[in-house]
């Protein structure tokens, strides 16, 4: 990673799974829409009918061949093969800022190929949208090798257009409410974003998307979006305006902490509610840049 800001595209197709590319964070055994175990209750894919064993749920006894046969049968289900897999990765401007380590935005879309990977993997479906400029970019689900490199160059392509910050009228609240109303049931949904411009609306979205399907979000921050670190002037570039951020001042530097930490916070406190699971990730950490570095560089000597 030369300097934070440039994202190849072998580093797409080579990044790591999620257990190695976020750090301290155990992902590997908990994965919704990346792992598939046996298991037993309703709404899943009928599997098998065996005799009913103590402990077994009551609920799922098959009393039709019970009554047939006179002995206890109780039914088997797994989980649906060849569920869909849909990423949404918010590219919004707000995403293009990094003070050290990296921007927001490229560990967002390595995080989003990343997903995309095991999803494959595991046999299931990836589609997905990424929110970027008037227009999202959309991808139908499929399971094709084909349909992931397409899925990665979008990515890419994506990610170099939002370089150019632009200001965008779409946002993520926009798409949420798209898959509100045509998601096919059971869906996995990883969704990834700093979430500073999701409204009310989009909050009811992401909760009802949760009843429906398995949820997981990823909240991209930047530790200078919390607090100013160090003593001196920083300058800041939002690409539509410039300007400088002093810590000679304690009471806005007092201020700014203490506004910067509620929103994180507040964030993190809302997507835990309306999500299986929210990750949070701090861009300015060294560690990551590193961590991510060493896997991708290990990835491509495997590959020669």
């Amino acid at each position: 990673m030369p300097n934070g800001i440039e994202l190849k595209f072998e580093e797409l197709m080579l990044v790591p799974p999620l257990s190695q590319l976020l750090p301290n964070i155990m992902v590997a055994s908990q994965r919704y829409g990346l792992l598939r175990a046996n298991s037993r209750g309703r709404g899943m894919e009928f599997s098998e009918v065996r005799s009913y064993q103590p402990g077994d749920d009551i609920r799922t006894i098959d009393w039709r061949i019970t009554a047939r046969t006179g002995k206890t049968f109780t039914k088997l289900f797994r989980e649906e093969r060849d569920r869909n897999v849909y990423i949404i990765l918010d590219l919004d401007p707000a995403m293009y800022f990094g003070s050290q380590g990296q921007l927001k935005a490229r560990f967002g879309s390595l995080i989003a190929a990343s997903c995309a990977w095991q999803a494959f993997d595991m046999k299931d479906k990836v589609g997905g949208m990424i929110i970027l400029g008037d227009t999202p970019i959309r991808h139908k689900p499929g399971g094709m090798r084909g349909d992931m490199l397409a899925w990665i160059r979008k990515v890419y392509e994506a990610y170099q257009i939002g370089l150019r910050r632009q200001n965008f009228d779409y946002s993520i609240s926009n798409g949420l409410e798209i898959f509100v109303n045509h998601a096919r049931p059971g869906s996995v949904f990883h969704i990834i974003s700093d979430f500073y411009r999701l409204n009310d609306n989009a909050w009811l979205y992401l909760r009802r998307l949760n009843k429906s399907h398995i949820v997981r979000t990823y909240q991209i921050y930047d530790k200078l979006e919390m607090e100013i670190d160090g003593k001196g002037t920083v300058g800041i570039n939002t690409g539509n305006n410039q300007g400088f951020i002093s810590s000679l001042n304690k009471d806005f530097v007092d201020n700014y902490r203490r506004i910067g930490v509620h929103r994180i916070h507040n964030i993190n406190r809302m997507l835990t509610e309306a999500s299986q699971k929210n990750i949070c990730i701090d861009v300015s950490d060294p560690l990551l840049g590193k961590r991510e570095e060493q896997d991708t560089s290990d990835s491509e000597n495997e590959v020669k």
